[in-house]
């Protein structure tokens, strides 16, 4: 029997470099099916966009302002007993 692989550590190179290896191997079969007219160039931007949303989703809407004067907003870590 072959022994399972071991995890990859994020913190030192592997990781990165393939996620970066992949990125670009994506950018190119992308490229090379808008060249050969399999895919426009509106549905290359639409994939592209999708995969950056879906990499970096949207931060949540932060609260506005106090809703009197006077007031603040206070996170548990932040009162005093």
């Amino acid at each position: 029997m072959t022994a399972p692989p071991t995890p990859r550590d994020p913190r030192n190179g592997d990781l990165k470099k393939e996620v970066e290896y992949l990125r670009k191997l994506n950018l190119a079969l992308l490229t090379l099916l808008e060249k050969k007219g399999v895919l426009s160039e509106t549905e290359v931007q639409t994939v592209l966009r999708a995969a950056h949303r879906a990499a970096y989703p949207p931060k949540p809407p932060q609260p506005v302002g106090p809703a009197m004067l006077g007031t603040r907003w206070v996170k548990a870590e932040d009162q005093e007993s």
